[in-house]
């Protein structure tokens, strides 16, 4: 065996035995490689009913994992990458100015400034207005967003989103 094989063996034998021993598990408690892994979810979107010409909200509901904090969408610096919801709305549907909650500024040891961040739950409201055309249309998107915990950063990610919205004549 060459010295690169060796190498190669002894990284390998590192992981396994880290697998194996359940360490690394709290920093990534669902298994999943971390370049896929997802720190926030979204929750199934209830149906957004709206009449011919008029505009409705939907409010998209999203989780961030325990013990990590996700930059806000106006996280306080240039340098933070904020979290950003971009929706492709089908023919017949307009989304509006998206509304974002505002973050809650917190300090960290590891940064010398205040962040701010979402943690937990956070709702995202989404207005859209409707053609004169009835019948269901999906919006589709994707939320960009970094989380971090106490200890370090992990790479930007992309959530995909999506919706539903129901153009019909509504009864009072």
């Amino acid at each position: 065996m060459n010295a690169f094989t060796q190498c190669v063996m002894a990284v390998m034998l590192a992981i396994s035995s880290l697998a194996a021993s359940g360490q690394g598990a709290q920093d990534n408690p669902f298994g999943t490689p971390r370049s896929q892994q997802q720190w926030v979810s979204v929750e199934e979107a209830s149906p957004v009913p709206v009449a011919p010409g008029k505009t409705a909200s939907a409010r998209l509901e999203f989780r961030v994992s325990e013990g990590n904090h996700v930059n806000s969408s106006k996280p306080g610096s240039e340098l933070l990458i904020p979290t950003q919801l971009k929706l492709e709305a089908p023919t017949g549907i307009t989304v509006g100015k998206i509304a974002y909650p505002a973050g809650r500024d917190v300090t960290f040891p590891f940064a010398e400034e205040t962040l701010n961040v979402y943690t937990g739950s956070f709702t995202v409201i989404v207005p859209v207005k409707a053609g004169a055309k009835a019948g269901s249309f999906p919006v589709h998107g994707e939320l960009t967003y970094q989380a971090c915990n106490d200890r370090a950063c992990f790479p930007p990610r992309h959530l995909p989103v999506e919706f539903e919205v129901k153009v019909a004549k509504l009864s009072h």
